[in-house]
């Protein structure tokens, strides 16, 4: 019944010191041709690196997860191009931000992907911080008088055989020529940097947070729209996804966040999952709960996942994820298949709500 899938040992010493420009911070990223703060991060085996120490060189900066699907994605393209580049004044430094993530985690990712760069723990993501960086994969790219020359991703597709576009390594290229970056910002697509106050916002929920204990229900394709007509009235969210959906599985703390900063001011979300019936208590509900997502959670219950997809949008293909946003008289108002850009998706929430 799936719909089409898109498809330390010891305990180190960290220092961090950030010299922080002025109008860094978390939500807003470095300026293209802004100088790049200086920071001091200890990488797996003990040793420090500081920024300022490679003046002379090309720095790629780029912030990475273990458990992020998008992240491991890349490990091998990102191998490669630390690899190719080491011999060309070029060093990769991986940078790992996720309060989620502890080190010794780091350690074993680092070596069961045999990742031949130098990784640093951003303990208390400090230096994501004051990078801005949101994303795992992110890339800076720094030029040898320490100035931001490129921000963003690695290429244009997590599938390698869909990659057309190899911005990383073009930035690379025109730096190494002598020339300008020609684009110089591409959008980084990946899971959201776990951060300290993330975890302060879930607490934020309260107590039915702590107790939480989740409630999945089943949806028939000809209730869809009698569900979604009781919405009315208020800017309703709706994003089909499975457990078996590895950018649905990514991209669902977006969500989570989403609920808890609108479910007070007129947005009601609701995920739809694509899982079998039969998974709904071994997959479903321990997922629903790790996440703590608060919001409606319901299994389609169809026989033929085409009778969903008619009902919800006939040019949808049922690729997952698949996000739409309906207005307060139940028009679509936004459509997107395939992960969200949640800037995008924020905007059609925005304007729904006006």
């Amino acid at each position: 019944m799936k719909i089409l899938s898109t498809t330390l040992a010891s305990i180190l010493v960290l220092f961090v010191i950030v010299n922080v420009q002025s109008g860094a911070s978390a939500k807003m990223p470095l300026a293209i041709g802004q100088p790049a703060p200086d920071f001091t991060l200890a990488d797996l085996q003990g040793k420090t690196h500081s920024l300022k120490d490679y003046r002379g060189k090309i720095v790629v900066i780029a912030y990475i997860a273990t458990q992020c699907p998008i992240s491991n994605n890349y490990n091998d393209r990102m191998r490669a191009i630390a690899t190719e580049y080491a011999g060309r004044n070029v060093l990769f430094l991986g940078i790992n931000s996720n309060v989620t993530e502890p080190l010794a985690e780091v350690k074993s990712h680092a070596a069961s992907h045999q990742l031949n760069f130098p990784i640093l723990k951003d303990e208390d993501h400090k230096v994501a911080d004051v990078y801005g960086a949101e994303r795992t994969p992110e890339m800076f790219v720094i030029d040898p008088a320490g100035m931001l020359r490129y921000h963003g991703r690695i290429d244009n597709s997590r599938e390698i055989a869909k990659v057309n576009r190899q911005d990383l390594r073009q930035a690379l290229d025109e730096m190494l020529a002598g020339k300008p970056v020609s684009a110089v910002e591409s959008k980084a697509f990946g899971c959201l940097i776990k951060r300290e106050q993330s975890a302060k916002d879930s607490k934020a929920m309260g107590a039915q947070a702590k107790n939480f204990e989740p409630k999945v229900g089943t949806l028939k394709a000809a209730d869809f729209k009698k569900y979604k007509d009781s919405a009315k009235g208020k800017v309703l969210i709706i994003n089909f996804w499975a457990t078996w959906c590895g950018p649905c599985v990514a991209e669902f703390p977006e969500f989570v966040a989403i609920d808890a900063k609108y479910r007070d001011k007129g947005v009601k979300l609701v995920g739809i999952s694509a899982d079998e019936l039969a998974d709904i208590q071994p997959k479903v509900v321990p997922f629903i709960k790790e996440q703590k997502a608060m919001f409606d959670i319901l299994v389609q219950d169809v026989e033929d996942p085409q009778e969903m997809i008619d009902v919800v949008d006939k040019t949808w293909s049922g690729v997952l994820p698949a996000t739409f946003v309906f207005d307060k008289q139940g028009n679509t108002l936004y459509s997107r298949y395939g992960i969200i850009d949640r800037d995008q998706l924020i905007a059609a929430i925005e304007k729904a709500l006006k």
